[in-house]
């Protein structure tokens, strides 16, 4: 897969079928558009991903730290749906301010070549985002393209949107968000040094830094997987900034790998979030802290053994 990168200097030789969006989840309303463009490509058609490298709306309040996925798994997922471009805009100023027609014009059909544009219903684009479907629609034939609009995905009678999404993780409701997402909400990242305290009382445990743009759920512990290279693990995760211990700390995910005793340090796992288990909490006494944790294993292995399912 070709990524484009915070460059406003594309020019596509061969025709392009695109979809447009913010994708900052990849959900399973992101990934209907992206396999349409993948399965309806002709044979010398390259399925295109065009988003910005900054949403407008960040870009407007200056706000980080709310995206669904980090660049790098939106890279990797992109990849394995068979996206052939992936194109990151710059989101400037000037492109803030171009007319929906001549963003149209100039970067969708221009640029990007762009013999079909995919989008949902919602759709807006260019200037106050005024750019709409209909708008689309009535371009199409002064343009030469086909216009396709998906109908959005549902979940429980409701569309499936970020939005939805983020308040569901902020509520710890990450069973629910993992079904809207169509794929378990993580964190990857590289393996960094803690306290060790985890040894000294007999489990020990690996800490990741909580991504600076990626979301993070409700401070608490979760039933988690681990992806280390072709293996999967299966433990409990942590998700704040650890109030047992003296001192602040910023948020990250501290976890405890059932059955595993590996020197990991500094190489990149994924920690998958299944199920919520218990708010984050400070106890009187790291041995307390310990009884927990043990608790929170076996109940952990409970459900992976079906004990605690009627």
């Amino acid at each position: 897969m070709q990524y484009i990168q915070d460059t406003m200097d594309i020019q596509l030789e061969e025709p392009s079928i695109v979809t447009l969006g913010k994708f900052d989840g990849f959900h399973r309303g992101h990934q209907k558009l992206i396999s349409y463009c993948v399965q309806h490509k002709m044979q010398n058609e390259a399925a295109v991903v065009f988003t910005f490298s900054t949403s407008p709306q960040n870009f407007l309040t200056g706000r980080a730290g709310d995206q669904i996925v980090t660049r790098s798994d939106k890279l990797r997922m992109a990849a394995e749906m068979g996206v052939d471009i992936l194109i990151e805009y710059p989101f400037t100023d000037e492109v803030r301010r171009m007319p929906p027609v001549d963003f149209l014009e100039k970067v969708l059909i221009r640029r990007l070549n762009a013999k079909k544009i995919v989008v949902g219903p919602d759709c807006r684009f260019g200037y106050q985002g005024k750019g709409t479907a209909a708008l689309l629609q009535q371009m199409a034939p002064r343009y030469g393209y086909e216009l396709v609009v998906v109908e959005k995905e549902m979940h429980h009678g409701e569309e499936i949107s970020s939005t939805r999404i983020k308040a569901c993780l902020r509520q710890g409701q990450i069973a629910e968000a993992n079904r809207m997402l169509g794929y378990d909400f993580g964190i990857t990242g590289p393996v960094v040094h803690g306290r060790q305290l985890g040894r000294t009382i007999g489990i020990p445990t690996i800490n990741q830094e909580a991504p600076p743009e990626q979301v993070m759920p409700l401070a608490g512990v979760y039933q988690a997987e681990i992806l280390l290279e072709s293996r999967v693990w299966q433990g409990i995760a942590n998700v704040g900034r650890k109030p047992t211990i003296e001192g602040e700390r910023p948020v990250g995910v501290e976890t405890y790998i059932f059955d595993f005793d590996q020197d990991i340090y500094g190489r990149t796992i994924r920690v998958n979030l299944l199920e919520f288990i218990r708010l984050e909490q400070k106890f009187e006494s790291v041995e307390a802290l310990k009884q927990q944790i043990r608790s929170n294993e076996a109940f952990v292995r409970g459900r992976i053994t079906g004990k605690y399912f009627e």
